[in-house]
């Protein structure tokens, strides 16, 4: 039984999403690194990505079980992100993986990360730029990259959280 929603966020995508999953499911909902969950239970964890890494994962599986992981980046979910985001961050088969597009802003990041997106965003622009046609989560991702900041295309993937672990 799923005792709570987790989260650990940096722009407040996560945030965000956790705690419209939270209300739904008539769960609590915790940031991670303050969690009064005792240790052991079963939670859903949402947290951004970096370099495919869930930021704060290892701390709450040293005392938690996953019932299942929201991961949110600044680029929509392309056909291996689910398997990335599992690969890099050790995710057992049966851990559903969500992944959901989150906000960008370049100026909430901490320093170390904020110097290396500034060359990444860059990269970024320039090869959705050269694309022919852009998905509405492209063209977010577009925007993000070259204003430094902006939102998702749509907020609406948390439905499918929902959908899921209301079945």
């Amino acid at each position: 039984m799923i005792s709570a929603v987790l989260y650990n966020s940096c722009t407040g995508s996560c945030e965000r999403y956790a705690r419209e999953l939270g209300q739904a499911l008539h769960l609590p909902v915790y940031e991670a690194k303050k969690c009064p969950v005792p240790k052991g239970r079963e939670v859903i964890f949402v947290s951004w990505v970096f370099a495919d890494r869930l930021v704060g994962l290892s701390s709450v599986t040293k005392h938690m079980t996953l019932a299942g992981v929201v991961r949110v980046g600044m680029a929509p979910a392309g056909p291996g992100t689910e398997n990335a985001c599992r690969g890099k961050n050790s995710l057992p088969a049966d851990t559903p993986i969500f992944c959901l597009q989150g906000r960008f802003d370049l100026g909430g990041l901490p320093l170390p990360l904020r110097l290396i997106m500034k060359v990444k965003i860059k990269d970024i622009a320039r090869r959705l730029s050269a694309k022919e046609e852009l998905t509405p989560g492209e063209q977010a991702t577009l925007r993000m990259a070259l204003d430094g900041k902006g939102e998702p295309a749509t907020w609406d993937g948390i439905q499918d959280v929902i959908a899921y672990y209301r079945h």
